[in-house]
């Protein structure tokens, strides 16, 4: 801002706050993808996370989306796992649009089984919002409120979602703003 008149402090303040904060939401979805914060299996999991204005629904079924739909998994001893031979694909589905500073942003999942990728022991999504998203937040506005990113990071069974109209046998996931206990 050198050289800058001061006249144009509040629209160069509000510039840099709306890069950092989209800097941040790219960086956190960018972690979220990694192996070592979400649970991979073939990938595809790890490839969709989504941030947008509204909560990202699970809907999307591997076996509809290339290359994930080529990779072969099999059952031993009840447990999935990667064909021989096979390899996983991390590769985003999802591109991160620019956000305003004044919305309300939502990283989650688009996996149909997204639910059942956080249950997996591999899951290391709670760390990271509760750890590190915590301090990438606290770095970024130090001198301004935290800024309203929820992230998908647990899920559960029972009456929560959407306005709590999932039935009690229903699973959902958690949206969690860092720094706020739930």
């Amino acid at each position: 801002m050198a050289g800058r008149d001061i006249k144009n402090l509040k629209t160069d303040l509000q510039t840099q706050l709306t890069a950092d904060f989209n800097a941040l939401i790219q960086i956190a979805v960018e972690e979220l993808a990694s192996p070592e914060v979400s649970p991979v299996l073939t990938g595809f999991f790890a490839s969709s996370w989504k941030a947008a204005t509204t909560r990202p629904r699970a809907q999307d079924e591997r076996e509809n989306f290339s290359p994930w739909d080529k990779i072969k998994t099999e059952t031993v001893n009840k447990r999935v796992r990667l064909a021989p031979g096979e390899q996983p694909v991390i590769q985003p589905r999802h591109s991160v649009p620019q956000f305003k500073l004044s919305q309300s942003v939502f990283i989650g999942n688009t996996a149909k089984y997204a639910t059942d990728a956080l249950a997996s022991p591999k899951n290391k999504i709670p760390d990271f919002v509760q750890g590190e998203m915590n301090d990438l937040v606290k770095s970024v506005f130090t001198d301004r409120g935290a800024p309203r990113i929820r992230v998908a990071s647990t899920q559960g069974e029972g009456r929560r979602g959407l306005f709590g109209l999932l039935g009690a046998t229903e699973k959902y996931v958690s949206y969690e703003v860092p720094g706020e206990q739930p």
